[in-house]
């Protein structure tokens, strides 16, 4: 038992400290990607939002300029990456995790994970799904309420269910 909590501590301590104290309102957004940074993230100069969700045990990177906007859900089991200056809609739900399909008596088999990558200045509507191994472009914007299963190409706008695209996009000279 003794050997089993000594296991686990560092898993609920980082689980506390981050989905509990960082994603509290008492903890200005200014100073909440420092705390993050503690738990081991690596967070440049952004903003992050209260009320952001956690769980995973991949990667997670972000550049300067970046915001997770209130109430995002981050799986970052198979690792995440967002560029500068890119942002994440309230309610959008990343995930980098899902199962292989199983036989008859089990449909989820077994784990997989793949990394999400959000690139420089790309910008993810309200309740967005990003599914695991998705690569959205430079420049992107991605509509509220869009589920996306494939990469985006850059500076092209996506909407719907699965998001398809819409609208190309100027790039910044």
């Amino acid at each position: 038992m003794i050997n089993l909590m000594q296991k686990l501590w560092p898993h609920l301590v980082r689980e506390i400290w981050v989905n509990s104290i960082c994603a509290s309102r008492l903890i200005p957004s200014q100073a909440r990607f420092l705390f993050l940074r503690l738990a081991g993230l690596r967070l440049r100069r952004c903003t992050v939002l209260h009320g952001v969700e956690w769980f995973g045990s991949g990667r997670v990177t972000f550049e300067r300029g970046m915001t997770l906007n209130r109430g995002v859900v981050v799986n970052h089991s198979g690792g995440l990456y967002m560029g500068e200056n890119s942002g994440l809609g309230p309610g959008t739900l990343v995930i980098t995790a899902t199962h292989e399909i199983g036989p008859a008596a089990k449909r989820w088999g077994d784990g997989t994970t793949a990394r999400v990558v959000v690139g420089r200045g790309a910008w993810v509507g309200a309740n967005v799904t990003i599914l695991p191994g998705v690569r959205i472009g430079e420049g992107c914007i991605i509509g509220a309420g869009s589920v996306v299963a494939r990469d985006c190409r850059p500076h092209t706008v996506y909407v719907g269910v699965p998001a398809r695209p819409v609208r190309s996009l100027e790039p910044v000279p």
